[in-house]
């Protein structure tokens, strides 16, 4: 196994980039600290808490459990009746001295993102904030958030209004921010981590997905319904007040569509049955799929058991280093579009530490570069042939099977004997990263 390391990983010093995010009545001590124990990193839900006190007593019952780093989410939305947010936020700034409370994940912006996170960094925190858009994402960058967790339309809870799918969101924040965020919203496998990484993601942030787990906190009538159900169980409530929510199909939620079809906008006709208390009864008490409206993504559509956070981390992390050092790996055309008539050798992406050769060129490379071309070329085809060459990487990189032919193809290379080469370096290649930067040709 070779665990996959980002900026996730590094940051929080968890050995998954995998995060269990914030989900009302769900987001407890017990399923956090199984989460962290996993090797992944997981969320008290905050205003899941009656009041400050008892988030206090949540959160201090979460390291009783784990010694593991582990995440509080505060979502700073508009309510009828607001809860304390300098309260909770207290809490959270006072819980973190300990080192052992390291993530803040923040949603919303009611009252203003901007002070949260100030006090959440003054306290040493790592401020994620959860975005539906690349507009909204950018804003959160411009008050000093350390990465944002890039919500698709496939989520459940808030999607917003824009409806912007993953494909499109994931590449476009790869794109435009400048600082590194996560792919949220519909994810649940190990394929899906590793497209994610490979579109410019440090990982995963998952709801759903860890509502299936042994260790959540809810009745198993909800679990087996999300096993039960798919990526068609899902509905959208509350869109003619442009407070969208993505929850389980049931009789509640369907109600609500009947009545806010007669009433659009009118939050009144509606609010007895979207109350909270529905909410957590159905989750904590009776377990009646039926009752209450309650948040639930389209990955229901990949949801096919109820396992252990240990067992749901491992698998994802299993599958998407197949990913990675299998399909991706051997996908990539080898060396050039100039050779790809040639049939490459069998190969094993498993070779000892691989070698990346890197070339710096003069500044009119590609015009000094034509005389020698061919030459270059038919090198590489000799020893993709030896089977010393493994692939061709971004911006013209070249990986060898070892240093030592690394340093032969330099020596016989003609971009290198007449100049066209300044410079060159060769470095250990990392398997993530060739999931990442590594294009056919």
């Amino acid at each position: 196994k070779m665990p996959i390391s980002t900026k996730l990983t590094r940051a929080l010093g968890i050995t998954h980039p995998l995060i269990q995010g914030g989900m009302h009545y769900v987001g407890y001590a017990p399923l956090v600290a199984a989460v962290g124990n996993a090797g992944a990193i997981g969320c008290i839900t905050a205003l899941t808490q009656p009041s400050p006190e008892a988030l206090q007593k949540e959160i201090r019952a979460c390291k009783a459990l784990s010694t593991k780093p582990f995440g509080v989410n505060l979502t700073l939305l508009p309510m009828l009746q607001p809860p304390n947010y300098d309260a909770f936020a207290q809490v959270v700034e006072d819980e973190m001295a300990s080192g052992q409370l390291r993530m803040i994940e923040t949603a919303g912006h009611f009252k203003g993102l901007e002070p949260f996170v100030i006090r959440f960094k003054a306290a040493g925190a790592f401020v994620i904030h959860k975005c539906v858009t690349i507009r909204h994402a950018k804003s959160a960058e411009k008050v000093g958030v350390d990465m944002i967790s890039m919500d698709g339309f496939d989520c459940a809870g808030h999607p917003g209004e824009a409806d912007i799918g993953n494909w499109v969101l994931f590449a476009k924040a790869a794109r435009e921010l400048k600082i590194p965020f996560v792919a949220s919203g519909g994810c649940a496998d190990g394929k899906q981590l590793a497209a994610a990484i490979a579109m410019g993601a440090e990982g995963m942030n998952m709801g759903t997905r860890f509502m299936a787990t042994v260790e959540a906190p809810i009745h198993d009538n909800i679990k087996q319904a999300l096993v039960d159900g798919d990526e068609h169980s899902t509905t959208l409530l509350m869109r003619s007040m442009r407070n969208t929510e993505r929850v389980y199909k049931n009789q509640a939620a369907l109600k609500v569509l009947e009545i806010e079809k007669e009433h659009p906008g009118d939050f009144s006709k509606i609010g007895h049955i979207l109350s909270g208390d529905n909410y957590r009864r159905a989750f904590q008490e009776t377990g009646d799929v039926e009752d209450g409206v309650w948040s639930a993504g389209t990955v229901m559509g990949l949801i096919d058991s109820v396992v252990t956070c240990q067992e749901l981390c491992d698998n994802i992390v299993s599958e998407a280093e197949e990913v990675i050092t299998g399909r991706l790996a051997n996908s990539v055309t080898l060396v050039s579009d100039d050779v790809s008539s040639v049939d490459p050798p069998k190969i094993t992406p498993h070779c000892k530490w691989p070698r990346v050769l890197h070339y710096t060129f003069i500044d009119n490379f590609m015009e000094k570069r034509i005389p020698h071309r061919q030459g270059h070329i038919r090198l590489a085809e000799e020893f993709m042939q030896a089977g010393k060459l493994v692939m061709k990487g971004a911006g013209g990189d070249l990986i060898f099977r070892s240093r030592e032919d690394a340093f032969d193809f330099v020596s016989l290379d003609p971009y290198v004997k007449y100049g066209i080469v300044t410079d060159y370096g060769i470095r250990e290649w990392s398997m993530l990263e060739s999931a990442a930067q590594l294009r056919p040709t």
